[in-house]
């Protein structure tokens, strides 16, 4: 009886990343991105996380002028796949979520700091997350994000600094 409550409890678990909503993507990509230093992120969930056609194009500041990179979703992944010297913590601190039929979008504001504790974050960014519903599982067809201009502060609509979400 205890090792079939086990079982459960696994499957549950796994069925969480499985992504029933929207919102459970969007909970579970940041949570996986986030980790402790010396370590990765959790490379089995993002793959699980993006469809196999996915895309992710992000915008930094070089020189003051915008930089956009753009990768497949499997791409970036790898990109990720390494453990790092410092830690690193996402916490989303605004979104909204318009869904219809199998299509969704989110917008996300999301802070992020490399060492939990610290009050401020290092950098702020902007999110734009479209996911597509197959076999009744939502996942991330593309991603797109751009880290906070200095000169133009991210509107957080009601957000507060440091009060995440989940």
């Amino acid at each position: 009886m205890r090792f079939m409550f086990m079982i459960s409890l696994v499957c549950l678990a796994f069925g969480s990343v499985a992504s029933n909503t929207p919102q459970s993507v969007v909970n579970s990509l940041f949570q996986a991105m986030s980790h402790e230093p010396q370590k990765k992120p959790d490379i089995d969930i993002l793959k699980q996380l993006f469809h196999p056609e996915a895309k992710v194009f992000g915008v930094h500041l070089k020189k003051g002028m915008p930089s956009l990179m753009s990768l497949s979703g499997q791409e970036f992944i790898k990109l990720l796949d390494k453990a790092s010297e410092k830690g690193f913590y996402e916490c989303e601190i605004v979104r909204k979520v318009q869904t219809y039929d199998r299509f969704s979008h989110v917008y996300s504001v999301a802070e992020s700091r490399f060492n939990k504790g610290q009050k401020h974050p290092d950098f702020t960014g902007v999110n734009s997350i479209q996911l597509y519903k197959a076999d009744q599982k939502w996942q991330i067809m593309s991603l797109y994000y751009q880290v906070e201009n200095p000169d133009k502060a991210i509107e957080l609509e009601g957000g507060k600094s440091g009060v995440c979400l989940n």
